[in-house]
């Protein structure tokens, strides 16, 4: 290892601990902040610990043919009467009513409408991100705050697993090789393990090291990677009472829970999917998930799993609801996103989502500026329009962020590092980090 790559190294990692010894700080309430008639220790409840967690997202994209259609305040008091009349509301001492500050980092990649729609970080921190429709190979390096683009590129690609065993697989969707990250050393390699594309737009590891990967097809097929041995294949499920439009059974979004099963949500079906921690793959009982929504309209895309609540959470690309899984008894509900919101938001609202530092799951910006977040304990939902953010002294968001069409987003993926959040590039030239 270069005594370069090891001071770079060394640096990041002081830079975490120091954030996280700050999170911890903020966290400790004042004593004049203290009410027992009001709060409770969050340490003494398992159901209102602290929600500081991170995790990995998938991610959603127009196509074509077969596989696509269409491409307040965080403080919960309750009782301001009596604590008597009223009964105590808990609430994670790690949210906070405040948003992150939006930045642009430095560098600028032009041109290539469909540039990434993947993240993976190494343990040097630099954030690996390879193309999708373009050879790309994006380097975001979190220490300098900047991107640039690094030769050869490679393409095909959706959605990433970190997984076990040091690796961060990239998903296939029109590449017949799944991509791999080494996290020790920064290397990237694909290795070639399908004699089609798959069409994957997701996958999750199950606590069997095997990474199950759903396809984007009219007919389903979830498709293994064995992270052990190397090996591939695929099954084809069963398909579901309710099999939406034209018997569509594409599924983009998968997220393990603590048991090491994992959740998946239809895009265009109205079914809930589990694979269980055998391998058995299911739909779990329960109404239509609609999102709100009929016909060719993209309902939920990714999933993201908040191990505090014990419950998965999956924000809608065009649907208008949320759909919230109870990881400990397999029901379901899904909640509405705000009126007002509604009346302003682009159609295709978010582009997967994930859950912030600050506790709160948070949508990834798609053809729209505005961001909204749902509270994982309370499922209060806020929104806040980022579009002065995005202009940076332009005339226009347009401008600002160099986006060449609001069909290939302003932003993919989401990565979590310590208290900053970096979403991905997509018809844009400038990336973005949220500062937590």
């Amino acid at each position: 290892m270069k005594a370069t790559d090891k001071i770079s190294k060394i640096i990041g990692n002081l830079q975490d601990s120091i954030k996280e010894l700050e999170g911890l700080k903020i966290a400790i309430p004042k004593p004049e902040e203290i009410s027992s008639a009001e709060y409770t220790s969050a340490e003494s409840s398992a159901e209102y610990s602290s929600a500081e967690s991170s995790a990995e997202y998938t991610s959603a994209e127009y196509s074509s043919a077969e596989y696509t259609s269409a491409e307040s305040s965080a403080e919960y008091t309750s009782a301001e009467s009596s604590a008597e009349s009223k009964p105590k509301v808990f609430f994670s001492p790690g949210l906070t009513k405040f948003w992150p500050r939006f930045k642009y980092l430095s560098g600028e990649i032009v041109g290539n409408l469909t540039k990434t729609r993947t993240m993976a970080l190494d343990d040097f921190n630099v954030i690996h991100s390879l193309g999708y429709k373009s050879d790309m190979h994006i380097k975001t390096d979190t220490l300098l705050g900047s991107i640039s683009r690094e030769l050869p590129g490679h393409k095909g690609f959706i959605g990433t697993v970190k997984a076990s065993n040091g690796i961060t697989y990239f998903m296939p969707a029109y590449s017949t090789s799944i991509g791999k990250l080494e996290r020790q050393t920064g290397k990237i390699t694909l290795e070639n393990k399908f004699p089609a594309t798959p069409q994957v737009r997701s996958g999750a590891e199950g606590s069997n090291g095997v990474i199950y990967m759903p396809s984007y097809t009219r007919t389903l097929k979830i498709f293994t990677y064995d992270t052990k041995t190397g090996q591939t294949g695929s099954f084809t499920p069963e398909k579901p009472k309710r099999s939406g439009i034209g018997g569509c059974n594409h599924i983009w979004g998968a997220a393990t829970d603590k048991k090491g099963e994992i959740y998946m949500p239809q895009v265009l079906g109205s079914s809930v999917a589990k694979i269980d921690k055998n391998g058995v793959f299911k739909y779990l009982e329960g109404p239509a998930a609609t999102s709100g929504v009929f016909g060719w309209t993209h309902k939920y895309v990714g999933a993201i799993y908040v191990e505090t609540v014990d419950k998965v959470f999956c924000l809608p690309r065009q649907g208008k609801k949320i759909l919230i899984i109870n990881c400990v008894d397999d029901s379901y509900e899904e909640v509405d996103l705000p009126a007002d919101y509604l009346k302003v938001a682009n159609k295709n609202k978010n582009f997967h989502g994930f859950l912030g530092p600050d506790g709160w799951v948070y949508s990834a910006f798609w053809a729209d500026t505005k961001c909204f977040r749902i509270n994982p304990y309370t499922n209060e939902i806020q929104w806040k329009d980022y579009e002065y953010e995005f202009m940076d002294g332009y005339q226009t968001a347009k401008a600002g962020s160099g986006i060449m069409s609001l069909g290939t987003g302003y932003s993919t993926a989401a990565l979590v590092k310590g208290k900053n959040v970096y979403l991905g590039l997509a018809g844009t030239s400038r990336a973005i980090k949220l500062e937590f």
